[in-house]
C-alpha cells in the first residue's frame, strides 16, 4: 500500500490506532513517533523493554513496533510478554537492522506480526503499521462477533431456562448440549458437559422417536412424539429437527408431564 492517500482512507476507515514505539535509540523512536504522528497514529514511546512492560500494564495498545536489540530485556523477550499478556490484541511488528531468516522465524514463533528492517523510509514504516492496523481491526471485529454470539447464546440460554417445559438440544451428533433445569429435575439428572444422550437414561420407545428424527431430518414437518416414565411419573417426549439454513444442526427435544 503506497499510496499515500489510500493509506489515509485505510486509517480512516479503521478509526485511530494506539502505538507503542519500543527503542533505545532515542533519534529512532523520535524518527518513528513524528512519521506516525502525521499519519493519525497515537504515538506513546519506550526507551528500553522495561520501560515499554510497564507501559503496556497501564494501558492497551493496538500496535507495538519494537527494536530487536536493546540492553536488559530483547525485542524478543518484550514480543513474548506481549503475546502473552495481552492475548493478541496487541500486534506486533520487530524492528532490526538484523534481517536474517533466523531472526524472521524467531520473531513469528515469539507472536511477532511482521518484520521491519532498518534503515527504512517513512513509506516502508507506514506500509507495514497500515498492515499492521488492518490485522488489528481484523482482531477487533473478531471480538465484536464473539462477544454479540456470547451475548445471544446467553439470551438463548435464559429463554430456555425460564420455560416451564424441559427442554434438551443435542447437537448433530445426539449429544445433548444444552439442558434447562426443569428437563434436569424430569429426568433426574444432572447436565454435565460431553454428555451423551444415554446419560438421559430415557425408555426404549423415547430413543426411537430421536432415532426417527434423526434419520427424517428436515423432511420431519410435526414433532414426533413419544413416552417415557421416571420415578412413577408419566411424561410426554417432542423431538423435531433444528435446523442451521437448510442442514440439520441437531434435534429439539420437549419434555412435559402427562
Amino acid at each position: 500500500m503506497n499510496d499515500p492517500a489510500q493509506r489515509k482512507r485505510t486509517l480512516s476507515a479503521i478509526g485511530p490506532m494506539s502505538v507503542l514505539v519500543v527503542d533505545d535509540e532515542e533519534g529512532m523512536r523520535e524518527g518513528i513517533r513524528r512519521v506516525l504522528d502525521r499519519n493519525g497514529y497515537c504515538v506513546t514511546t519506550a526507551e528500553d523493554g522495561e520501560h515499554a512492560i510497564a507501559l503496556l500494564g497501564q494501558c492497551a495498545f493496538d500496535i507495538a513496533l519494537v527494536d530487536l536489540k536493546m540492553p536488559n530485556l530483547d525485542g524478543f523477550q518484550v514480543t513474548q510478554h506481549i503475546s502473552d499478556v495481552c492475548g493478541g490484541r496487541t500486534v506486533t511488528v520487530i524492528v532490526s537492522a538484523f534481517a536474517t531468516v533466523q531472526a524472521a522465524v524467531e520473531a513469528a514463533e515469539n507472536g511477532a506480526f511482521d518484520f521491519l528492517v532498518k534503515p527504512f523510509a517513512p513509506d516502508d514504516l507506514l506500509r507495514v503499521v497500515t498492515r499492521a492496523a488492518c490485522q488489528r481491526q481484523l482482531i477487533r471485529e473478531r471480538d465484536l462477533y464473539l462477544s454479540e454470539l456470547e451475548s445471544e447464546q446467553n439470551l438463548l440460554r435464559q429463554l430456555i431456562n425460564s420455560m416451564s417445559d424441559g427442554v434438551v438440544l443435542l447437537n448433530d451428533k445426539g449429544k445433548p448440549v444444552v439442558m434447562n433445569p426443569r428437563a434436569e429435575s424430569m429426568l433426574g439428572v444432572s447436565f454435565r458437559d460431553g454428555m451423551d444422550i444415554e446419560d438421559l437414561r430415557l425408555e426404549r420407545t423415547a430413543l426411537t422417536v430421536i432415532d426417527g428424527v434423526r434419520r427424517s431430518g428436515a423432511q420431519s414437518g410435526t414433532p414426533d412424539r413419544g413416552f417415557f416414565e421416571r420415578a412413577g411419573q408419566r411424561f410426554e417426549l417432542r423431538a423435531m429437527p433444528l435446523m442451521k439454513g437448510v442442514d440439520p444442526a441437531g434435534i429439539i427435544l420437549s419434555l412435559r408431564s402427562v
